[in-house]
């Protein structure tokens, strides 16, 4: 066992909260069948999915695995669905007297929209099931803020097969050039080697005239991340209300805004964009999901081939603060056989063992903490893997509520704004002034 990668996140024992929610009661659309005595014996079942290329290429191989092991004849028919707007969008469709699959990909947002529209299931009574469940200690393994981001009013719309964080992934032998031997820990330090990498290029760099300190993508993700490292947040602690026109906001756009205006940073102008340039040795520092970890990689070595590394994102707060988030997997209302079916698939895709093996497929990070066991030669094949999983305790979520979407695309908005010029002001209260309008409409 391996201690210093124990995830031990505030919480605390899983079926413990779900039951003082009352999560134990189930949904209306269960009405009075006992679960213990359906039979799933040869169920086909399809799960939409956003992956695609080596992700794919594992969780595919899951599925073979899970078809051909499985007692009860199941048989899991995988389809990539599109991206996760596509995915949202088809379903929304279905529940409108589509076609809905059993087990969909879904952000915390979007379960909730689809468990309002009734269009998937509590999944408390299938884990508190004696004879189709999870065990106590089962129940315990998973991490319990992951958990929590799919809980609401007790009941639990999604399963967590993984989760990411934003990290700042920097150029290791171009901050050496600039003097220094550790990564910014400070707001204040990231600024001065934005400015400081502007004027003295990489010396690894094909393009000398061009070189940034930093990228800067218009995405909420990244601004909650700024966010949520000078110890603010998206919502109040209850989910009630948005907190966008606050000084943590406030102070993060006028960072960006001052590196921008001053030519050491520089807004994307296509996607992964800033990776691009990141990896040609154009920009010392990039804000972005662990997932992409592979991708840099293969993205430097093909290019300048220089050391790099990662790091908690700078910080105002006593300890750093990471932005985490991931898709779980929903289970739709189909009938009591096909769900059954697909929650023996759900629950076995998010086993160890094969959490283990998606981890290796996806560079996600596993929602149960046991499988830290499993991965010992993969910490040390993968060091950038193994610091950042050391993050994960630091972990913050930006807001589950149904009407997020439309607010991630209003802060995106406002980004851009303050970039061009935009009273800022002016702008975070018509942010604010929007978001909470959201409240009402969904």
């Amino acid at each position: 066992m391996m201690s210093k990668h124990a995830l031990c996140l505030a919480g605390g024992v899983l079926w413990a909260i779900l039951s003082a929610c009352g999560g134990a009661e189930a949904p209306p659309d269960q009405g009075q069948v006992d679960l213990e005595i359906v039979d799933p014996q040869g169920q086909q079942i399809v799960f939409w999915y956003q992956h695609t290329r080596q992700r794919e290429d594992g969780l595919q191989e899951l599925i073979g695995r899970f078809n051909e092991s499985n007692e009860h004849g199941i048989q899991v028919r995988g389809e990539y669905a599109g991206d996760y707007g596509d995915i949202y969008n088809k379903m929304m469709v279905g529940l409108q007297g589509g076609e809905l699959p059993d087990l969909v990909v879904a952000y915390q947002n979007q379960a909730r929209a689809y468990a309002d529209a009734d269009g998937v299931v509590d999944l408390v009574p299938y884990m508190a099931s004696p004879r189709w469940g999870l065990t106590g200690p089962e129940q315990d393994d998973f991490v319990v803020a992951f958990m929590q981001q799919d809980q609401i009013q007790g009941k639990q719309f999604g399963l967590p097969p993984n989760r990411s964080i934003e990290i700042l992934y920097y150029n290791q032998d171009w901050l050496a050039e600039l003097g220094e031997d550790a990564p910014p820990s400070t707001w204040e330090e990231f600024a001065r080697l934005c400015r400081a990498a502007q004027n003295q290029p990489f010396s690894g760099t094909d393009d000398p005239s061009r070189s940034l300190g930093f990228i800067y993508e218009e995405d909420a993700s990244r601004l909650a991340s700024m966010v949520f490292s000078r110890g603010g947040d998206y919502m109040t602690p209850d989910g009630t209300a948005y907190t966008l026109d606050t000084e943590q906001v406030r102070a993060s756009l006028l960072l960006m805004k001052d590196l921008v205006d001053s030519g050491a940073a520089e807004m994307m102008g296509e996607p992964y964009g800033d990776q691009i340039e990141f990896a040609a040795g154009r920009c010392l520092f990039i804000l972005r999901s662990s997932s992409g970890l592979p991708y840099v990689q293969s993205a430097i070595d093909e290019g300048p081939g220089f050391e790099w590394s990662v790091a908690a994102p700078p910080h105002t707060t006593p300890d750093p603060v990471v932005n985490f988030y991931g898709a779980s997997v929903s289970l739709c209302q189909t009938t009591q056989q096909r769900q059954l079916a697909a929650w023996l698939f759900l629950k076995w895709f998010t086993a160890p063992e094969q959490q283990a093996h998606w981890v290796k497929a996806s560079n996600y990070f596993p929602a149960r903490k046991s499988t830290a066991n499993l991965l010992s030669g993969y910490f040390d094949e993968n060091p950038r893997y193994s610091l950042v999983y050391d993050l994960m305790e630091f972990g913050q979520a930006e807001p589950s509520v149904t009407g997020y979407e439309p607010v991630r695309r209003l802060v995106a908005q406002a980004v851009i704004k303050v970039m061009q010029g935009g009273d800022l002001d002016a702008t975070l209260a018509w942010l604010q002034r929007e978001a909470t309008a959201t409240l009402d409409e969904y």
